[in-house]
């Protein structure tokens, strides 16, 4: 006779349980996985919006031209932070230039206010930096700028000089460099002289790319234009160079040295000033072909300049000869200088003459002006 066993197969409660935990754990590390998935793409939505916010007040750093920063976004136009995050795609007027954002945050004016979770961007205009509350336990914040003097504290400095790297000394009443900026939403200009030495500068200058202009109000008036890209936190150097000589006025009147005198030891020749009325008080030889020392100076016939007879002491080259008195010559006019006296020695007394036919002579006046000829 056969026995039966009446026991069924099946699933004991604490298996159950086991198997309950195990699917408790596997969703609890799936709800993780998708929470900080999630947040990782909330996270990079919002330092993206950030940062091309960021752009929007300041400008892009990587767009150049020439070797030039061109982009500063709302400062760089305005010459302000805005009063909020909207100004960045709201027309304002004057020198704004906006949209300072990409296409699709001016296409959609609400949501990119907004950061990834939905919040509204906190703006912080006095201590210039961006916020958003995150997912509530943790605040992402980004900085504008470092402080608010390095958007708007900036230097620019630089030289004035001509083609012979001269400064414009006396001249640089006459010469007006200007910069515009912009100052409270609008272009305005500022402007100086430079120094003798030529050195200027302007402080304080905002952040930009900026038009100096350096014009020339004697002689030639002309000017020199460029553009100048002034970073956050920067001296920037904006050196100017003219093409030619500052001073340039008196040209000399060809055909018109002469030798003259019993010795032929005497020069005489024209110069006429092609600038405006200019005050010359002195010239030097700046180079002579042969051996030779003067003693007197004559301008329109009158002296300005004598040697010391006791003990001698003649002029040659590189000696200034400073007029006594000073002389002046007026716009589109002629005078006549005399240089008479060139003997072989400087100190002898008595000395010999020397022939000045033929001899190439080199002479700058004090004005800056050099004139080249072979007296006949």
């Amino acid at each position: 006779m056969k026995t039966i066993n009446s026991e069924t197969n099946g699933v004991t409660l604490i298996e159950m349980l086991i198997v309950i935990l195990i699917l408790g754990l596997l969703i609890a590390v799936g709800y993780r996985t998708i929470d900080a998935t999630n947040y990782a793409s909330r996270f990079s939505k919002t330092t993206k919006q950030m940062a091309e916010i960021v752009k929007g007040f300041v400008g892009n750093p990587d767009l150049v031209s020439d070797g030039r920063r061109i982009s500063f976004g709302y400062v760089g136009d305005m010459g302000r932070l805005p009063d909020s995050i909207g100004a960045l795609i709201t027309p304002e007027g004057g020198n704004w230039k906006g949209p300072y954002l990409p296409r699709q945050f001016v296409e959609d004016r609400i949501s990119f206010k907004s950061d990834g979770w939905g919040d509204t961007f906190v703006y912080n205009q006095q201590s210039a930096y961006i916020q958003s509350k995150g997912n509530g336990k943790q605040f992402m914040t980004m900085k504008i700028v470092d402080t608010i003097t390095d958007l708007f504290n900036n230097l620019v400095s630089g030289t004035i000089t001509d083609i012979n790297s001269a400064p414009p000394a006396e001249f640089c009443p006459r010469i007006s460099i200007r910069l515009t900026i912009p100052r409270d939403g609008v272009l305005v200009d500022t402007s100086c002289t430079p120094r003798a030495d030529g050195y200027f500068e302007f402080s304080p200058v905002p952040i930009g790319y900026h038009r100096m202009v350096v014009t020339k109000q004697f002689g030639t008036r002309d000017s020199v234009v460029r553009w100048i890209s002034v970073l956050p936190r920067s001296n920037i150097i904006a050196d100017f160079r003219f093409p030619y000589s500052f001073r340039t006025n008196l040209k000399y009147v060809e055909g018109s040295g002469v030798v003259w005198g019993s010795d032929f030891n005497n020069i005489g020749f024209q110069v006429f000033n092609s600038g405006d009325s200019l005050v010359v008080d002195s010239l030097v030889m700046v180079s002579l072909d042969t051996i030779a020392f003067y003693e007197e100076v004559y301008w329109q016939g009158a002296q300005v300049w004598d040697y010391s007879p006791a003990p001698p002491q003649r002029n040659g080259v590189g000696d200034i000869a400073a007029f006594n008195p000073i002389q002046s010559i007026g716009i589109n006019k002629v005078a006549r200088v005399d240089i008479n006296g060139f003997k072989l020695q400087r100190t002898a007394q008595p000395a010999d003459p020397v022939n000045m036919t033929g001899i190439e002579i080199v002479i700058k006046f004090s004005d800056g002006s050099i004139i080249d000829f072979r007296p006949q």
